[in-house]
């Protein structure tokens, strides 16, 4: 079982242990990562104009399809939610078993809920406002999940103390979470790309282009795990950084 440890860590040394994590914990977690890709596969499939490159047209989509779309962005937010908890369970050494994980989600729907809205709303407002202010926010706001999750924070109370959590070490942060986000659209798009050349000979362009988007969209659902486990240990690396600031420096780089 991975222990936390007690010091700032390297960014290397995050990112090896978040590695060895996601292979570790992968096969527990494995029913709940391929709930949330058939989920969201078939609400594609039934929704095609999702995979549009238009940005109007997704809206219009998800307007005439409300009910189907906020149910779906619900019962997502609960897969989403127990896939993190039960890796923080391990993280944390008390394991539980997928259908806990997914009471204990539940659970926290309200509050995980409410302040995934407040972080989409403050952070889309900050990339309309100037771009910068947003990419502040959504680095700086991220952590509200743990600490709903594992410190019972309030909706608002969450989202504070992330910004002050991340603040003093916002450059750092970006970094460790941008490889995670990097791989991942490394990864689909290379996946994407080979479908594309297998089938393009073989079906009609609008076939091609679904299964291309369907293609990117397991990808980036089967290693949402692994930035979770970044996200998390980053977590904690930061709560031991407030503790001892003046190690900072010597623990930014390798």
């Amino acid at each position: 079982m991975y222990e936390l440890p007690t010091q700032p860590q390297l960014l290397t040394k995050i990112l090896e242990d978040s590695v060895k994590l996601f292979i570790f914990f992968m096969p527990k977690i494995l029913p709940l990562v391929l709930a949330d890709v058939v989920l969201s596969s078939l609400f594609h499939l039934v929704m095609p104009d999702l995979n549009s490159l238009e940005y109007t047209v997704i809206i219009t989509t998800m307007m005439d399809s409300f009910v189907y779309a906020f149910l779906y962005m619900l019962i997502t937010l609960v897969l989403h939610t127990a896939i993190f908890y039960r890796i923080g369970a391990m993280i944390n050494q008390f394991d539980m078993g997928n259908l806990e994980a997914l009471s204990q989600s539940i659970k926290k729907l309200g509050p995980i809920f409410l302040a995934t809205g407040f972080y989409t709303f403050l952070v889309g407002i900050g990339l309309m406002a100037f771009v910068i202010p947003g990419a502040i926010l959504a680095i700086s706001l991220r952590f509200f999940t743990p600490l709903i999750l594992f410190e019972d924070a309030t909706v608002i109370d969450s989202l504070q103390r992330s910004h002050k959590l991340v603040w003093d070490n916002w450059l750092r942060t970006a970094i460790i979470l941008s490889i995670p986000l990097s791989f991942t659209m490394f990864v689909g798009l290379t996946f994407s790309g080979f479908v594309e050349d297998l089938f393009t000979t073989t079906f009609v362009k609008e076939q091609v282009e679904l299964l291309m988007q369907l293609t990117y969209l397991t990808i980036d659902r089967l290693l949402t795990p692994f930035f979770y486990a970044i996200i998390l240990l980053q977590y904690y690396d930061l709560k031991r950084r407030t503790q001892t600031p003046d190690l900072d420096e010597k623990y930014f780089v390798a």
